[in-house]
């Protein structure tokens, strides 16, 4: 009984250590030029054994003979899932090459000009230079018959201008105002050019220039004067000081410019009322922002710089010899 279990223990083991050989053929071709072990062997460690692999050294797929699936393009997408075997391309296009239209090195999914070759520092589209000296010179005209048609609206404008803090003290009756800023000149380019949508486009800021013309208009040092003296402030304007030249003249007056620089400190023209030389310490301060609607209608925007006042904004036309409040 003892023999025969060792017998028993001993085929067991025998049969666990083997290994099945599935073609008998090629494991005798192996073992004619390599050992039992070798043949049994599975070196690149994909599963397939040495006798059984056709790429040996190489980690490879059962179904393929233990070699790896083709990726002829080498793209990383294999042959059988590549639409496009023979040209690298993304994985998330299927192995195929994302579409460049026009041939400009920019996929079109990424070029603003799909069809049109361009350069990629312009998106795609090609660099066009555009000469702007027509359209600047239309401008310029547009905007000098604006200062024509207009000449004479600061007599309108002094009808107003030394009235202005009586629509902010309606909300702010016990509160005096001690100094006033006034948003002068918009300092903005007088011309840009930008590409819009990659395509070259001339632009002109001359709306920027007609509020320009307008403000010194309605703020002319004679209008300043009578404020600053009615309503007892202290007026502070803001005011990049220049060489008066041309590209002045045509926006505000030379007598304008000297009263500003006249009175200015840093960049800023501080006009007092009688008596007073220094603006007062924690001064009660207000901001005067007008926006012309038209030459005819603007909205006056008071915005407190201390506590304890309310904001408002009045919108103001000049109808039937004299300016009117419009109700919302």
């Amino acid at each position: 009984m003892k023999i025969y279990l060792t017998f028993f223990s001993l085929f067991v083991i025998f049969c666990a250590s083997s290994q099945e050989i599935i073609d008998k053929e090629g494991f005798k071709k192996c073992k004619k030029e390599f050992s039992k072990k070798i043949c049994l062997s599975d070196e690149d460690g994909d599963s397939v054994l040495f006798y059984l692999d056709q790429c040996p050294k190489e980690s490879g797929v059962v179904e393929n003979h233990g070699c790896p699936l083709p990726d002829s393009d080498g793209d990383e997408v294999l042959d059988k899932d590549d639409a496009c075997p023979s040209i690298a391309g993304p994985s998330e296009n299927n192995g195929c090459p994302w579409p460049d239209t026009d041939g400009d090195g920019i996929w079109d999914m990424e070029d603003a000009c799909p069809t049109v070759s361009g350069a990629v520092e312009n998106h795609g589209c090609p660099i066009q230079k555009l000469d702007c000296t027509q359209f600047y010179e239309e401008e310029k005209l547009k905007f000098e018959k604006f200062r024509e048609d207009n000449l004479k609206i600061e007599n309108l404008y002094n009808k107003l201008s030394s009235n202005l803090l009586k629509y902010f003290t309606e909300k702010n009756k016990n509160i005096k105002v001690d100094q006033v800023y006034i948003k002068f000149l918009d300092y903005g380019p007088s011309c840009l050019y930008y590409s819009r949508n990659y395509v070259p486009t001339c632009t002109s800021s001359r709306n920027t220039d007609e509020y320009n013309f307008l403000v010194t208009k309605f703020w002319n040092n004679k209008a300043l004067e009578m404020f600053s003296q009615k309503n007892n402030v202290v007026i502070s304007v803001k005011y990049l000081f220049k060489e008066y030249d041309n590209s002045y003249s045509a926006i505000l007056s030379e007598e304008l410019h000297n009263y500003l620089k006249m009175n200015y400190s840093g960049n800023t023209s501080y006009i007092f009322p009688k008596g007073r030389k220094k603006v007062k310490p924690n001064s009660v301060t207000i901001g005067i922002d007008i926006r012309f609607l038209s030459p005819y209608i603007l909205e006056i925007t008071y915005t407190p710089h201390s506590g304890g006042l309310y904001g408002l904004t009045k919108k103001l036309e000049y109808s039937k010899g004299k300016w009117n409040e419009l109700k919302d």
